[in-house]
């Protein structure tokens, strides 16, 4: 399921948007399920996400009361480091500034209809090369491949290492930590204690001396690593 956010103050132009991306992808080879939440106060939409929800496709118009289009993509860029963004906007030229919060795209209002199904194209694209990173687990003579975006946590028990999934339950891997670690060899896995790591893209918050994860589980940091790990956590979300 892509998860589409779309930002704009302008009703009837949400609502354009929002069936012409319901239309490509019925249209494209695209598999792809879509779900479309639409927010018309680039405030609230932050405050959802400070909350807990997830978004993998954000349509954010640049020109917004209250939190502008840059601001909210700061924001987004911090809380969710993988989303993708596409800037909205009416006028012809726009600020490369916004290049600066990883924004696939920025597509002029008046050209929606040309360049719409070549930014989606894009998109599917970058998607494509995500989906493509996998971790490989092997236990005894079982052999699987784990998405990266699939993995909330890794934890060693006993002899075991233990991998959180989004919606493949717990996987066990022979291996240590370390060696698992080094495999992924992503700066968004990081240690909260010497028997864990997790993925940072499925952090909500630091509260006090844990982390509270997007499913609503906490899991404890350490003392010894705490200031390493809130340090760690602000220098990715840009805070």
């Amino acid at each position: 399921m892509l998860r589409i956010a779309l930002c704009d103050d302008d009703f009837n132009f949400m609502q354009e948007l929002h069936q012409k991306l319901i239309q490509w992808y019925q249209e494209s080879d695209n598999s792809r399920n879509i779900s479309v939440s639409e927010f018309s106060d680039s405030s609230y939409l932050a405050r959802t996400i400070d909350s807990g929800s997830s978004f993998d496709l954000l349509f954010v118009d640049i020109e917004m009361p209250k939190m502008n289009g840059m601001e909210l993509a700061k924001h987004i860029r911090a809380r969710l480091p993988m989303a993708m963004i596409i800037f909205l906007t009416s006028h012809s030229e726009f600020s490369m500034e916004g290049y600066k919060f990883g924004a696939l795209r920025y597509i002029p209002k008046l050209d929606m209809a040309r360049q719409l199904p070549e930014a989606l194209a894009a998109v599917e694209a970058e998607f494509a090369k995500l989906e493509s990173r996998f971790l490989t687990v092997r236990r005894y003579s079982d052999m699987m491949r784990i998405p990266y975006q699939e993995i909330v946590y890794v934890h060693h028990v006993l002899r075991t290492s233990e991998i959180a999934t989004l919606n493949l339950g717990i996987i066990k891997d022979n291996r240590g930590l370390k060696e698992i670690h080094g495999q992924l060899g992503d700066e968004r896995f990081i240690y909260i204690d010497r028997s864990t790591f997790v993925n940072l893209d499925h952090i909500r918050q630091i509260k006090g001396s844990e982390v509270i994860l997007r499913n609503s589980e906490h899991l404890p940091i350490s003392r010894q690593m705490l200031t390493k790990v809130k340090y760690t956590i602000n220098r990715m979300w840009g805070d």
